[in-house]
């Protein structure tokens, strides 16, 4: 007997629609936030923007900054929550290292313009919340150097320099905010599948037998910005 598909209660579906448009309004605030700068922005710039009164925007948000950290949270917090569930100690490294981009990379992808303003605006965080952020950066960067690390112990990543090396992925994957544009051509998981393969062809140098050894930082920064290079080509194409 076929099943009739279940309807949403009238309270769920106002939740669903304050939901979205509070998306919107942090994805109108942070393209203000891009364009005039976040000193330059008012809450009547955004209400403009939305095409919504400033009362009903208030509603959501008492003022900019309160945006401004609802960003952070969506964004710097969110990506600390994600590397320190990606690292499980017990996991392959490659695996583990494969799953931390995808994840990082995704995060970045799906929040370009609010990844953007989060950068450029962290000095206008109150003093907690921007402990917050610094703490969420630093636990990224220690699960990618960790992961890293257990690599090189089990033998499967040739990176002298841990550290070096997840400032170099991390940068990789955090530049996506700058040029990546989701109306192009190449999907947002196709994406972050290749920035994940050039992490891992990076770190273990895989295709490097042929070549003469030298500095292997050296080596895996310059596989980096091959494969990034190639990418570029690929999305312009």
């Amino acid at each position: 007997m076929p099943t009739t598909p279940s309807r949403k209660s009238p309270s769920a579906l106002k939740s669903t629609r304050r939901e979205l448009l509070r998306e919107s309004i942090l994805e109108a605030a942070s393209n203000l936030f891009i364009q005039r700068g976040f000193q330059g922005t008012s809450m009547g710039d955004i209400a403009e923007a939305m095409g919504v009164t400033r009362t009903a925007l208030y509603y959501y948000f008492r003022n900019k900054e309160a945006i401004l950290q609802e960003l952070v949270s969506e964004v710097t917090v969110m990506a600390g929550k994600l590397a320190a569930q990606a690292a499980d100690p017990q996991a392959d490294p490659a695996q583990a290292l494969r799953q931390m981009v995808k994840q990082h990379a995704r995060l970045i992808l799906s929040h370009p313009v609010q990844f953007r303003v989060v950068e450029r605006n962290e000095e206008n965080l109150p003093a907690a919340l921007h402990k917050s952020a610094q703490a969420a950066r630093r636990q990224v960067l220690d699960r990618f150097e960790h992961t890293l690390q257990a690599g090189m112990q089990a033998g499967q990543f040739q990176v002298v320099a841990p550290k070096i090396a997840a400032f170099a992925i991390l940068g990789m994957c955090n530049w996506c905010a700058w040029w990546f544009d989701p109306a192009g051509a190449v999907p947002q998981e196709d994406v972050a599948d290749m920035l994940a393969q050039f992490a891992l062809r990076a770190v273990t140098g895989a295709d490097e037998a042929s070549r003469p050894s030298g500095n292997s930082v050296d080596a895996s920064l310059r596989r980096l910005r091959e494969d990034l290079a190639l990418l570029e080509k690929r999305l312009q194409g």
